[in-house]
């Protein structure tokens, strides 16, 4: 078998459609981003089409949780469908392009004609709020009262903001948590996701490697491939289930088996010892690989930290305890599932806890009152998550999503099949 160590040409984007100019005036010094193109939708499943499958079509309505943790409704006003500046607004934001959204709803609220445009105010006071850019939010309540003769939306003290780490995550970076199976058909997803998460915030990117049970050859070539990548562009990352990940990959070699489906498990455990710091296992593991291969072993990165074993193994039981505190952060309780934190390029193991929740109930009732975004990747992979349980018959009320994000589910289908509630 041969193994490709070369990069992937990038898909180029789409250009993105140009958006008119407001005609509202920004504040003095502010700068209007241009609009940037959406990302490719990705792959969801179709709602179910049996006999008895729960529904939830209609707009989306206004929620607060009583102390039992039931959902209380009060509707309010929504237009039919979203305006394409509202879909295009929805997906910038949802690709963290705030400047962007911000114009094409300005633009939008100057062009509409009559009282249509309620939900796109709502939108553009959401973004206000969650950028915490309270001048404009008050010169758009101004404007607000006059354009619909009622009292405009009310400025809150405190809220989450549009950068607040992913559900899971320290405040310094993002986290990743690869799932049990690593193989030639989800690999490369999988590192997509993974360079995304990393690039999306400042800091080392938190990584656990603790639930791999398998990978493939090609898989760990991959992963070999694309961890040199992410060093020359400076990636940090702190790993957590590193060690158990090595072991997996020892059982997997030899000394003095020269096997070229295994070369690739040799090259990913170098990296791995390098990543946690295990320098003398890293040495003893390049003189067998040259004895094996007959060939010259990576070298040691000078500028990566020496550990030994006994602080690698502290240094992992502490990123646990971290881990444990936010999966306990992200819970259910009084029969609601709680969410802390942008979610932001999910997989299937962001939401297991969730899928653990609703197994034990009939209706699936997740709080997103604490989520400031849900990214375009996060979307579609949710839809496949509760697409799941719609089939296995539960029903599925979200309340708490802020304007944004209620936007985002009726683009991805979400609100077709799910009651979303609006937060208040």
């Amino acid at each position: 078998m041969v193994f490709s160590f070369f990069k992937k040409k990038d898909t180029p984007q789409p250009e993105a459609p140009e958006i008119k100019t407001p005609k509202v005036a920004l504040p003095s010094g502010q700068v209007r981003a241009p609009s940037q193109a959406p990302a490719t939708s990705p792959k969801v499943a179709e709602p179910p089409t049996k006999s008895g499958a729960p529904t939830a079509r209609g707009e989306p309505t206004a929620f607060e949780f009583s102390t039992m943790g039931e959902f209380s409704i009060e509707v309010s006003e929504s237009t039919d469908t979203l305006s394409p500046a509202m879909e295009q607004a929805a997906i910038l934001y949802a690709n963290e392009q705030n400047d962007a959204a911000v114009a094409t709803l300005i633009a939008d609220i100057e062009t509409v004609e009559g009282h249509h445009a309620l939900d796109t105010w709502l939108m553009l006071f959401e973004l206000y709020q969650l950028e915490n850019r309270k001048t404009e939010f008050d010169e758009l309540a101004l404007q607000f009262v006059v354009e619909f003769e009622r009292s405009a939306p009310v400025w809150h003290r405190t809220t989450p903001t549009a950068a607040t780490p992913q559900a899971g995550a320290k405040p310094t970076g993002a986290s990743f948590i690869f799932p049990a199976s690593l193989t030639t058909e989800n690999i490369d997803s999988q590192l997509d996701l993974l360079d995304k998460a990393s690039s999306a915030q400042p800091g080392a990117a938190r990584i656990d490697f603790g639930r791999i049970t398998q990978i493939d050859p090609v898989a760990a070539a991959a992963m070999v491939v694309r961890w040199g990548q992410f060093r020359k562009k400076g990636r940090k990352f702190q790993p957590s289930g590193g060690t158990q990940f090595a072991q997996l990959l020892k059982s997997k070699i030899e000394v003095m088996r020269r096997e070229l489906d295994e070369e690739p498990y040799w090259l990913l455990l170098l990296d791995v010892y390098q990543l946690i710091g295990l320098f003398e296992e890293f040495e003893n593991l390049a003189v067998d690989y040259a004895v094996t291969y007959e060939v010259s072993p990576p070298s040691w990165d000078a500028a990566a930290k020496q550990k030994t074993a006994a602080e690698v193994a502290a240094e992992e039981a502490k990123l646990a305890a971290d881990i444990q505190a936010s999966d306990d952060a992200n819970k259910a309780d009084d029969d609601v599932f709680r969410f802390q934190g942008a979610i932001l390029s999910a997989n299937d193991a962001t939401f297991a806890a969730l899928n653990q929740y609703a197994e034990s109930v009939t209706t699936v009732q997740i709080d997103l009152t604490k989520v400031p975004r849900v990214d375009f990747v996060s979307a579609g992979v949710l839809v496949n998550v509760l697409m799941g349980m719609v089939s296995a018959g539960k029903s599925i009320v979200i309340g708490g999503a802020n304007e944004l994000i209620v936007a985002l589910f009726r683009i991805m289908g979400i609100a077709d099949f799910a009651k979303v509630v609006r937060k208040k």
